[in-house]
Formats: C-alpha cells, structure tokens, sequence
C-alpha cells in the first residue's frame, strides 16, 4: 500500500514520515529527490540558462539552493519556472521508486506537491497534515534557521500554490505535543495495516 504525505512546511510531514519508518515503512522522500536534481549537472545548465548565473555559488560554481528558495518564495512565476526545469526529473524517480517499491507493506511517499505534479494517481490513500499558523512559524524558524518573515513568506506561498483540498483520507492536526501527534498516526498505521 502506498500512502502519500502532503501538508504545508512545519505541519510536521517530517514527524510522521519518521513514525512510519520506524514501522517498516519503505519513504520517499521528494525533497530529497529535489535536493538530487539539483547537483544534477544538466539541472546546472537549464538553470543558468533560464536565470543566469546569478543563482551559483561562487566558490564552486554549484545551485546556490539556499538562494533559489528564497527568491522562489517570493516570485510566484519565478516558482513555477523552476518547477518546470526540476519537476520532470522528480517525477521520473519517484514514478520509478513506486513501482519498484509498491508490492511492500506499506510505502511512504513524502511529497507535499502530491496534487501539484498529478502525482496522486500513484498512492492508494492521501494524508494531509494540517497545524495552526504560529506554530508552522516556530517549527520553520527552528528547522530552517530563517527569520521570521522568511518563514511567513514561505507559508503564504504554499497557501497560495500547493493544492491540499483534493480528496485526502486522512486528517491529522498537529497542533499539541508530539505525543499525540504520534498517538494519532499510530491510529492509522494501526487502520492501514489492518486493510
């Protein structure tokens, strides 16, 4: 069974694809998908040649990510250019990673862009987390070492650009301790494996 994971950043996707591991789970991980891509030299050279070199590193001449996230999460069209040079590879590998993986028990397919790339038609069920605003901020500022606006501007893009209202089966909120949003998961690990 293969379940994708979608939600906003600091909705807590890294959390429960981490409980899902510890039971078995087989993950992919699209950020980490991503983040491959990216040091992908033929990426290197769309890149430059869409947007210039003003997005490499200086001192290696590779994708300064910190730089293009940044920007991306301010310029919407600058986004989805963006995604149109990363995507095709992305997908390519997790269509792959799914069908080599999909006869395992239970495959976790981290990938908060689920809807966005027309990637669904791949999982047997969608869980979305959900968490208050305040809270996404001080998970992001945390995990990313961003300021607070920074932190801000990348949820209001998300808010504006994933698609999170197609159908899903689960909900979680993540919104109390840690323990029951574990508690919570453990209620549908315990449904999924039951199935």
């Amino acid at each position: 069974m293969v379940i994708g994971i979608i939600g906003e950043s600091g909705a807590g996707k890294s959390t429960a694809t981490s409980f899902f591991q510890t039971k078995g789970a087989f993950v992919i991980s699209a950020d980490l998908i991503v983040k491959y891509v990216y040091n992908l030299p033929e990426t290197k050279e769309k890149i430059v040649k869409k947007f210039g070199e003003n997005f490499l590193n200086q001192n290696d001449d590779t994708v300064n990510l910190l730089a293009l996230r940044k920007y991306a999460f301010e310029n919407y069209e600058f986004l989805v250019k963006l995604e149109e040079i990363i995507w095709p590879e992305m997908k390519k590998i997790i269509v792959r990673e799914v069908n080599q993986h999909k006869k395992e028990r239970l495959v976790i397919l981290d990938c908060a862009v689920l809807f966005n790339a027309n990637l669904d038609y791949l999982v047997d069920k969608v869980l979305l987390l959900k968490s208050n605003h305040e809270l996404q901020i001080k998970r992001i500022k945390d995990r990313d070492h961003v300021s607070d606006s920074d932190a801000d501007s990348l949820l209001n893009l998300q808010k504006n650009h994933l698609i999170l209202d197609k159908k899903v089966d689960y909900i979680v909120n993540n919104n109390n301790s840690l323990e029951n949003f574990i508690d919570d998961l453990k209620k549908i690990y315990q449904e999924l494996i039951n199935k």
